[in-house]
């Protein structure tokens, strides 16, 4: 339990010791993964590798493409960006966060031409819908929960999610206090359904996750200042052979397909 982990976040930065044992879990999913995603998908489809948390709008937008099928595959952005680096075929990668395109791009793993920055979100405190009302300090809506309350998020130290959950409970001062009461998963939805279930008293999640489900109310906007900028890459990977790769791309790309993506809660980088 000492070592660190290298299957988590991407080299270049430094892995905190304790969780070798989620590192083993999602290399293991990211295989596992990868060949559902290989072993489902037909010569036509054009193969796209999504953060969790954009599954409803790209599933909408989907309606609305008019090129070849699209077979998507949702996790979490470090389990997809690890698929990609050990030879996915993927045609599309539409990431969390910016760091795992970089530490693709760092590799030569990304088409250059084709990446840009596309989304924005803001990330909340949320809870089962009954039991929810509106603060406006995440801090003290933390610290008013009970000794026992479990709060679910992300793996801490991988899932965009929950690495801005990290900083926002190390930017309060409250990491260590909480550190031993959060449940880390695998993607962010995961944690969503925690929380909507009741399993856990809150979730720290993005706002378009909550605003997704009924069953979640959102108890407090987190400040932005208080975690790195919550953006979302979509990048084609070198490797992409699918001659309408590139169509697809500026398809999403598009101020129609912004729309959508804005109506589901998602901002517009500045």
């Amino acid at each position: 339990m000492d070592g660190p982990d290298p299957d988590m976040r991407p080299p270049a930065r430094r892995t905190r010791p304790g969780l070798w044992w989620q590192g083993l879990a999602s290399l293991l999913l990211a295989l596992s993964i990868l060949a559902c995603a290989t072993g489902k998908t037909r010569a036509e489809d054009i193969l796209i590798f999504a953060a969790a948390s954009l599954r409803e709008p790209l599933e909408e937008l989907r309606e609305n493409w008019t090129g070849a099928p699209l077979a998507i595959s949702y996790a979490g952005s470090s389990v997809l960006a690890r698929q990609i680096e050990a030879g996915a075929p993927v045609d599309l990668f539409l990431s969390a966060n910016t760091d795992w395109v970089a530490y693709l791009d760092n590799q030569g793993l990304i088409d250059n031409r084709y990446q840009q920055v596309l989304l924005s979100n803001r990330l909340v405190l949320a809870g089962p819908a009954p039991a929810m009302s509106q603060a406006e300090d995440f801090a003290a809506a933390l610290t008013a929960l009970h000794r026992d309350a479990r709060i679910a998020t992300g793996l801490l130290e991988a899932v965009p999610a929950g690495i801005y959950a990290r900083q926002s409970l190390e930017t309060a001062g409250l990491l260590q206090t909480f550190l031993p009461r959060i449940v880390q998963t695998e993607n962010v939805r995961i944690a969503l359904t925690l929380s909507a279930r009741g399993e856990v008293a809150r979730a720290i999640v993005y706002r378009t996750d909550a605003l997704s489900d009924p069953d979640v109310s959102i108890e407090v906007l987190i400040p932005s200042n208080m975690h790195d900028p919550i953006r979302y890459p979509i990048a084609i990977p070198a490797s992409s052979t699918h001659p309408e790769a590139r169509a697809l791309f500026a398809f999403l790309t598009s101020a129609a397909a912004m729309a959508v993506f804005q109506a589901h809660g998602f901002g517009v980088p500045e």
